[in-house]
């Protein structure tokens, strides 16, 4: 079954709570391109946040679930799986800092194979190990502790974009899956949906994740092919350190989403965070329209 399949199998809508805050809203003009976060913003999510800074709602049975729908036999231990796997995330991450990468992000693909040689070298699972295999299990994995779901409006907003020439973009904290998650929720390819590689910034492609300077240059670097400056640009997200911070640092203007109160990340105990104001405040992708296009 193609991975597109199996993820539409597997998530359901999800209703976002808005955080009680109240929009704030203004027309802009020239903007060309909008740059968009994932989770939390396009996405809703249950947890709030990528399941990677979420390992605490890991648990054996969605790693044993998701080894034997992907055709893994697994047999009677007494390993704690979660914690293994943790641990592997952990080492991971581990070696990233070690390098002396500020914001380091890891490959998952690299976590689960590791992972998985140590469960079949402890005779836990059995099946053949390829990485198809692999990229399903961790795909069904990500669906079972991570759902999400779009957030309402927002593919209505994207089109609306395309319909007047206004680029799309994405820095995301991300892994292999999330631009498949994308299309396969989406019904379309993002390059129908009018994104535009060059300006699409997936952290586990270049081993750095938000708030990292790193992503946000990759991405200014990236408009400039298209002859977009940063001023004529709007990101949005909706965590003040990680997605504000970061985009009003390069000179873009920024558009906190508080649709959902679970994903909201206001960080106030943060002096930057409480005295940068984004440029728009919004709770629905609706009342975007009315600033952007």
């Amino acid at each position: 079954m193609p991975l597109t399949k199996t993820i539409l199998s597997l998530l359901n809508p999800i209703e976002a709570e808005p955080a009680h805050t109240k929009p704030k809203l203004r027309k802009l003009s020239g903007i060309r391109a909008v740059i968009f976060d994932v989770y939390g913003t396009l996405f809703t999510t249950r947890s709030g946040e990528n399941s990677l800074d979420n390992t605490g709602a890991e648990s054996d049975r969605s790693i044993v679930e998701a080894l034997e729908e992907s055709d893994f036999d697994v047999f009677e231990h007494e390993m704690n799986l979660k914690e293994l796997y943790i641990g592997h995330v952990k080492a991971h991450y581990d070696i990233r800092k070690a390098e002396g990468i500020l914001h380091p992000e890891i490959n998952i693909c690299d976590v689960w194979q590791d992972f998985l040689n140590e469960l079949f070298a402890n005779g836990i699972i059995d099946g053949d190990m390829t990485e198809r295999s692999m990229r399903h299990v961790i795909v069904r994995h990500e669906c079972k502790v991570n759902p999400v779901w779009p957030s309402r409006g927002s593919l209505e907003f994207i089109r609306n974009l395309q319909d007047t020439n206004t680029y799309s973009g994405i820095i995301s904290t991300a892994q292999f899956y999330t631009p498949i998650m994308m299309e396969a929720l989406y019904q379309n390819s993002l390059e129908t949906l009018g994104f535009k590689r060059p300006i699409c910034i997936w952290s586990y492609e270049h081993r750095h994740k938000k708030p990292s300077a790193t992503i946000f240059k990759l991405c200014e670097e990236g408009l400039k092919i298209f002859g977009i400056k940063t001023s004529d640009v709007l990101y949005v997200g909706n965590d003040m350190l990680n997605d504000i911070i970061p985009a009003h640092r390069i000179g873009m203007k920024t558009a906190l989403f508080t649709g959902d109160v679970h994903s909201l990340r206001l960080h106030e105990e943060v002096d930057e965070c409480r005295e940068i104001k984004p440029t728009i405040i919004f709770n629905a992708f609706e009342q975007l329209n009315g600033c952007v296009l």
